[in-house]
């Protein structure tokens, strides 16, 4: 567990003295003849700023009181968080609490609070209260592997972007699985798994999380039900099994799935109608796009398509999955053989759309919701299958600058992680998370939001959003890899408008790096260092 100490006050009120004794560094002991420290009397506020979003708590050293102090602490992740009341703009305490009174003791070093956060918020309850603090740091649980995948290029909003999505998922890779968030869904949500697997790929290689994940979300959910109650998620867990099986090749380890894979087969086949049209419970396949009683025709038509497409999709891989063990795979086939019966037009989802293309329907219509609107109605879990059907269909610096665009938004008003959900035109008229809320502007924090993630509840650190690194890697970089166990690998960049391209990829035999670099006659010249044993070819 490391210390971070604040490296800023963006707001005090009351009696505060010395409030930079809390930004020089001191040995971590609370002694009996401290100096430079801070004071609070009275009914007093101050917030702090730790400089990035951060998975922990506080700890607090308490150097003198005047009695039993209670203190009211609020971690936020945006400034405004830690001045709401709990309701307030759907202020929470859920999955962890984040906003908490505790007592404060002279000579004491204590610690409190489970959460994600950037900001802390002490205010003194008693008008009495006289408190000396030697120092208030943020204990964080980062995990500290060597992130050996790289992407610099030359431009540095793009830079920034990859640097920001891979902080992203280091902090929600906790407790030896992939949490979805740090503040709220510290779960293993299965479907939104599949960009923080294929992320980690990129960054780490093979990491234990993905099996401990597929693990943890089959024993908890027994056949006949659906992982997280979302036929999706089931489906979602097929595809990121069987791709990462493809990684890391490892057939025992695998072998274990394959009862639960042929019950689970059956019951989806249970849901594929003769006419091709899926019958699921539900219909869930993003946020954006989730359907609701009452919807309009064309939107539910919409979601039926995108069930369609993930089965397509799991199916298919499953079929190869299987092969590999010698198990008859043909109920996927006849699976794939219903859902051939009908067609489907995309107009509005963009991450629908994607779906279709990774299903294999690169159809007209597809392309079009895909470009229509650029990065509007682009959303942070679908990323990347939204960014790699743009590029599909050769499209590639409007992927990228759909990227960009996007992703520089959050930035833009201080983000240092990826949210749970972005909408370009929550930007309009909105202040910075960093900053006290000024009068006349929108709180991009408390005032956005939807579904379940309304107003201060939404996360601003969500392992989902990370899917742009491996778009990074795959498309623009252009380095994927061909058949089990990363054993050749086929180079084919698209620079999207860059003209320098590096990266590094740790493989199961061992670092690849890559680097293009635009020519003057609009050619690329392309550098590989690959591990012994990998197949390249450079197209």
């Amino acid at each position: 567990m490391k210390c971070i100490y604040p490296v800023s006050v963006v707001y005090k009120t009351g009696e505060v003295i010395n409030e930079q004794g809390l930004f020089a560094e001191k040995p971590m002991q609370i002694g009996l003849m401290e100096t430079n420290v801070m004071e609070m009397h009275g009914k007093a506020s101050i917030i702090l700023d730790f400089g990035k979003e951060l998975a922990g708590g506080a700890r607090i050293l308490t150097y003198k009181t005047n009695k039993n102090t209670p203190v009211r602490l609020r971690f936020g992740e945006s400034v405004a968080e830690t001045c709401a009341e709990l309701g307030e703009k759907n202020a929470t305490n859920d999955h962890s609490v984040r906003d908490l009174t505790v007592n404060l003791q002279a000579y004491s070093d204590m610690r409190f609070g489970q959460s994600g956060f950037r900001f802390l918020r002490i205010d003194t309850i008693n008008d009495n209260t006289a408190i000396t603090f030697k120092s208030i740091v943020a204990c964080t649980e980062i995990d500290e592997r060597e992130e050996v995948g790289t992407f610099v290029c030359d431009d540095e909003n793009v830079n920034e972007i990859w640097k920001t999505a891979a902080y992203t998922l280091r902090l929600c890779l906790q407790n030896g699985y992939f949490w979805d968030g740090i503040k709220r869904d510290r779960l293993v949500w299965i479907g939104d798994l599949y960009p923080e697997m294929r992320t980690a790929h990129c960054l780490f290689g093979d990491v234990p999380e993905t099996f401990a994940s597929l693990k943890f979300a089959s024993d908890e959910t027994p056949i006949g039900a659906w992982m997280a109650g979302m036929p999706a998620y089931s489906l979602w867990w097929l595809i990121i099994l069987c791709d990462e099986y493809k990684v890391c090749g490892d057939k025992e380890k695998y072998a274990c799935f394959i009862p639960y894979i042929k019950d689970l087969l059956v019951q989806i086949s249970e849901h594929v109608g003769e006419d091709g049209v899926t019958k699921y419970p539900s219909n869930f396949i993003d946020w954006a796009s989730c359907p609701m009683e009452g919807d309009p025709a064309w939107r539910l038509e919409e979601n039926l398509a995108g069930m369609s497409y993930i089965t397509r999709l799991a199916m298919q891989k499953t079929m190869d999955f299987l092969a590999v063990y010698g198990e008859d795979a043909s109920i996927c086939q006849d699976v794939l053989n219903r859902l051939d019966k009908r067609s489907w037009n995309v107009n509005v989802y963009k991450q629908i759309a994607a779906m279709g293309v990774w299903a294999g329907d690169t159809s007209k219509t597809n392309e079009q919701a895909l470009l229509k609107g650029g990065a509007k109605g682009l959303s942070t879990f679908m990323s990347y299958p939204i960014l790699s059907g743009v590029a599909k269909f050769g499209h590639y610096n409007e992927a990228l600058a759909m990227m960009k665009e996007y992703y520089t938004g959050m930035l833009s008003v201080g983000a240092t992680t990826f949210w749970e959900d972005f909408d370009l035109d929550w930007l309009k008229g909105a202040g910075r998370i960093d900053e006290m809320p000024k009068e006349g502007e929108k709180d991009i924090h408390g005032d956005y939001g939807a579904w379940c993630y309304k107003g201060f509840r939404h996360s601003f650190c969500h392992g989902w959003s990370a899917g742009v690194i491996p778009y990074l890697v795959e498309t623009v970089a252009g380095v994927r890899f061909v058949g089990v166990g990363q054993k050749q690998a086929v180079i084919s960049p698209r620079l999207s408008g860059l003209k320098h391209v590096k990266v590094t990829c740790p493989t199961m035999l061992g670092v690849l790096t890559v680097e293009h670099t635009l020519q003057a006659d609009g050619s690329v010249k392309t550098t590989v260092d690959a591990p012994c044993g990998m197949q390249i070819e450079v197209r």
